[in-house]
């Protein structure tokens, strides 16, 4: 692996198994290239019953899901990021899946983990995961491989809280926008406080801040800096 390679392999995404107390075991997953993208969903669930003889009612609260993420990146295996030296994409799925997903028997099930990719930190599970083989040798073999993964958010308490400090408000955030998304809301979720969309889209330079396009991403800078 290049110099330069190597300096940025500690803030490359990492994938760690642990316990269900949120203590790591194991061997790592690290992403030999950063995502290519990075999505965060989170559903509120409404109570959306019409009483009889209404036309419409107001939404009553129940609860706040989980949060969802999904991850997208790449497998390599024509060595093109570590110097020539070619590690078969074959066995980077198999250490993908062997901290994602194979059961393991201390734990009767597949391990629980920890997502680390810059100053997300999130102790989660794994929902699902594609491996799409995008390239591939004279012989079959692939070479190259797309992998995106969903995962659940897992709360523990106090763990969940100290790793919330390190994904906080005085961090600066990027958020893609979905279909439906609306600024406040989006504001709302990443500093507990809806006040800031007038600064967040005076920042990401929006022009109409009512009607967000599908695949934007917005910057959510510090709180310090809004």
């Amino acid at each position: 692996m290049d110099t330069h390679s190597a300096i940025k392999l500690p803030f490359n995404l990492k994938i760690i198994p642990t316990f269900k107390d949120g203590i790591p075991f194991g061997v790592p997953f690290i992403a030999m290239f950063n995502p290519e993208s990075f999505d965060i969903q989170e559903d509120v669930v409404w109570d959306k019953t019409v009483p009889e003889g209404k036309d419409s009612a107001d939404p009553k609260f129940i609860r706040i899901d989980p949060r969802k993420f999904s991850i997208e990146f790449m497998l390599d295996g024509t060595g093109v990021n570590t110097n020539g030296v070619k590690i078969p994409v074959t066995a980077q799925v198999a250490l993908f899946r062997a901290v994602t997903t194979t059961v393991k028997g201390n734990l009767h099930r597949s391990p629980y983990l920890l997502v680390q990719y810059g100053t997300f930190i999130n102790t989660c599970t794994l929902q699902s995961s594609t491996v799409a083989y995008t390239m591939f040798d004279m012989f079959g073999l692939p070479i190259r491989a797309k992998i995106k993964a969903s995962f659940i958010e897992r709360i523990i308490p106090g763990l969940s809280d100290v790793l919330g400090m390190l994904s906080s408000p005085d961090l600066t955030h990027r958020l893609q926008v979905k279909d439906g998304d609306i600024l406040p809301l989006l504001v709302y979720q990443t500093y507990n406080n809806q006040d800031y969309y007038l600064q967040v889209a005076k920042v990401n330079k929006l022009k109409n801040f009512r009607r967000l396009k599908p695949g934007t991403t917005l910057v959510c800078p510090p709180i310090s800096k809004t």
